[in-house]
């Protein structure tokens, strides 16, 4: 099943303040993410400090924190992406 994105304003605003070259791999990502939440190379897990939010690896220091839709199970919105220390 290929998952509908829906990027939250908080999500928009933190990818834009992203580095150039981060966000041609955040793409890429996202891409993966789509396609299968559970592709190896995104090291998926749930968020321990939120309840019911996944965190995806970008690379080793950024990620992507998101949530299936609750209404619609075949959409992932995207809370937040950015480093390990902001995130």
């Amino acid at each position: 099943m290929k998952y509908k994105l829906a990027p939250t304003k908080q999500f928009i605003k933190m990818l834009k303040s992203q580095p150039q070259d981060i966000k041609k791999q955040i793409k890429k990502t996202l891409r993966q993410l789509q396609e299968n939440p559970a592709y190896p190379s995104l090291r998926s897990k749930k968020y321990q400090s939120i309840d019911g939010v996944w965190e995806s690896s970008i690379n080793m220091k950024y990620r992507i924190l998101w949530q299936y839709g609750v209404e619609q199970p075949d959409t992932i919105i995207l809370l937040a992406v950015g480093d390990h220390e902001i995130l």
